[in-house]
């Protein structure tokens, strides 16, 4: 019998890291997107196809019922691995789950993930700690909030801010740079959607993870990781260096988080030390593929697989996962650690010990071309995604 593919959108390294995955297990996988992506050129992506921009959703939906046409595609797992994608799976799920095996759940469930305000909500309901988090009607509130500076200013809604500035939030370290960002912000978006949020100190050296695949919110397989690098480095968009630790607070938390909406799927819960508080504090959930997701398969857990196994009732074996597994994205991890030698939060010794034995999410001997491309395109993302 014929093993379901899987079908991944988005074809970011991330994404690339899945498709090795699912690849190497023999599973037949396809990718698309709407622009030249490093998944397309790998060895193990079967069929690339050009999909219409995210923010065009019925168009996207459209595209993807149409595809299913396609025999070699009809039936496969369908994996998301952006926001984006996320929300408009999640909204069209009857519709997509006639033709493929789709891997989140419906809307009723992931909005709780995708708008933090709902996270919030979510995180207070299931007793789980999170940073002083408020929001205001319109700048003349700002004075009256009772928080000590510095402050963040985010967007509840991610994409609505980074696909137009590139960034994931501000820091405020008075009451005029808030009042001045809370403007600018409220001019790219709605400003019912800002959250203004405690600041967290120590930057990436206090970033956590759990992640796993989950079902009806608790783990089938999971762990936690230590991201100890990121870019930019404070409000990070993603994470460049991490290390797999053994922290159970933090799966008790996720797991306590994610039975609260019995949500099924894989998943990375986000937490940061607060040495203020001293405890770990929710940040967001990725209910997709994430950057570092590869960490798992490198420190003994086929974290893809084990999702595509279990949505097409194939058996698996759940691997031992590892303590002080390393990953990191040279490409984006070489300028992080650039500024932080610079600087001298850094030493070059500890830099070298830092990544030997480690991972590189894009580099791999028997798959080199999406490292090679990856190089080539380094102007393009630049341009095009920030980094």
């Amino acid at each position: 019998m014929t093993k379901p593919g899987a079908i991944i959108a988005g074809g970011s390294f991330s994404s690339l890291g899945v498709a090795r995955n699912l690849g190497q297990h023999g599973i037949p996988v396809s990718v698309f997107d709407s622009e030249m992506c490093l998944a397309q050129f790998s060895k193990y992506t079967r069929n690339f196809f050009r999909s219409p921009p995210e923010g065009e959703d019925s168009r996207l939906v459209d595209f993807l019922l149409s595809l299913s046409n396609n025999k070699d595609i009809a039936g496969s797992v369908l994996f998301v691995s952006t926001d984006e994608q996320v929300r408009i799976v999640s909204q069209h799920h009857c519709q997509l789950a006639e033709k493929y095996i789709v891997s989140i759940p419906e809307w009723e469930t992931t909005r709780y993930l995708y708008d933090k305000r709902l996270t919030t909500v979510l995180a207070k309901k299931q007793q789980i700690p999170i940073p002083e988090t408020v929001t205001v009607g319109d700048a003349q509130d700002l004075h009256s909030l009772n928080l000590s500076f510095p402050l963040i200013i985010k967007p509840a809604i991610t994409p609505h801010l980074v696909s137009k500035t590139k960034k994931k939030g501000y820091r405020a370290n008075n009451p005029d740079e808030l009042k001045a960002l809370y403007q600018r912000v409220a001019r790219i978006m709605d400003p019912q959607e800002i959250l203004i949020q405690e600041f967290i100190p120590g930057g990436a050296r206090n970033l956590y993870s759990y992640f796993g695949y989950f079902k009806e919110g608790r783990p089938v397989s999971g762990y936690s990781a230590r991201r100890l690098r990121q870019h930019p480095r404070e409000l990070g968009k993603a994470s460049t260096y991490a290390v797999s630790v053994h922290i159970p607070e933090l799966e008790a938390m996720a797991t306590d988080l994610l039975t609260g909406i019995g949500y099924t799927g894989i998943a990375e819960v986000e937490f940061m030390f607060n040495p203020n508080h001293a405890r770990f504090e929710l940040l967001e959930v990725n209910p997709r593929i994430w950057g570092w997701i590869t960490l798992a398969i490198h420190a003994g857990i086929d974290l893809p697989y084990l999702a595509y196994a279990d949505l097409t009732q194939e058996p698996y074996r759940l691997g031992k996962y590892t303590e002080g597994a390393k990953w990191m994205h040279m490409v984006t991890d070489i300028p992080v650690v650039s500024i932080e030698l610079l600087h001298g939060r850094l030493n070059l010794g500890d830099y070298l010990r830092s990544i030997m034995g480690c991972h590189d999410a894009v580099f791999n001997l028997a798959d080199p071309l999406p490292f090679v491309m990856e190089l080539l395109m380094i102007p393009y993302l630049i341009k095009r995604r920030g980094f």
